[in-house]
């Protein structure tokens, strides 16, 4: 081949080679985004403030839905008004925000977390992206109903990330003691099933623990009166006074947590590692 026709052949491939398409790039790890709050619906300035707050953030990095913890709603004790619900929460509502509530003992007296949050059933599953979020009914912990369903969800999740959310506290600094039968009943079945981080509320105020491989947070700050901390507890890592609500990021591989005030300060962030469940045991041959 003349010298003149092999620059032409290279030519004419890379001319072809610049025409093939650049090869796709790598999907995108499944990232799932949400906010939480609890004890909320008091109807207050801070109530609305906590809100205005989450509907900014969501406007700057949208979050999939809204998680509660627990009493949505006061005064009147479990019913949706246009005091504690339709006006402090139009922004949220005017974003198509959906919720999914978690049941406190303030709101069995109404239907308004059936009907305004839409979250009819006491205890139920969520999976987005790499997370099973289990939603418990923490005002009957020894019901042998949602004790099967927590040992059937957990058994079967093979999600990378489980979280649990509920009202009533299993470790708490707070005004109001923990749940003893939460914590008999519940707390092993947690450990068994590898959570990863357990949400709860009833006392008003932040609080973050670490209890063996598991991290509770109770995120009780939505609107209601504060409460102080006023009880020592083993593994209590943060103990904060204050209204706020978390945004909670989760991969497969972590979670990271953010506390939120209503000014946009971040009053605590924890970064915490996925527990992926535990490899079925190989078979043995025979």
């Amino acid at each position: 081949m003349s010298l003149t026709a092999g620059a032409v052949a290279l030519a004419v491939l890379a001319a072809g080679a610049a025409q093939q398409p650049p090869p796709p790039a790598p999907a995108a790890a499944p990232v799932v985004r949400f906010s939480v709050k609890g004890d909320w619906g008091w109807g207050g300035p801070e109530q609305a403030a906590v809100t205005r707050r989450m509907c900014g953030e969501y406007r700057r990095a949208p979050f999939r839905f809204v998680l509660t913890t627990g009493d949505n709603f006061y005064r009147p004790d479990g019913v949706a008004t246009t005091t504690n619900f339709t006006r402090p929460e139009r922004c949220l509502a005017a974003l198509g925000v959906r919720y999914h509530a978690a049941w406190g003992n303030h709101d069995v007296a109404g239907s308004g977390t059936a009907e305004a949050l839409r979250s009819p059933r006491r205890w139920y599953a969520v999976t987005a992206g790499p997370v099973r979020l289990l939603v418990l009914d923490g005002n009957d912990p020894a019901d042998p109903a949602q004790l099967a369903f927590i040992r059937r969800q957990l058994t079967a999740a093979r999600e990378p990330v489980r979280i649990v959310a509920l009202h009533q506290p299993l470790h708490t600094a707070g005004i109001h003691p923990p749940s003893e039968a939460a914590l008999r009943l519940w707390e092993p079945l947690f450990r068994r099933g590898r959570v990863t981080l357990v949400l709860q509320g009833h006392n008003h105020a932040y609080e973050r623990f670490r209890i063996g491989a598991i991290t509770y947070i109770t995120t009780g700050g939505g609107g209601a009166p504060i409460y102080p901390c006023v009880r020592f507890a083993v593994g209590l890592e943060r103990c904060l006074p204050a209204y706020h609500f978390l945004l909670v990021t989760a991969t497969s591989t972590r979670v990271v947590v953010r506390a939120v005030s209503p000014r946009g300060a971040t009053l605590d962030r924890v970064v915490i590692a996925a527990r992926p469940p535990a490899p079925a045991p190989a078979s043995r041959s025979a």
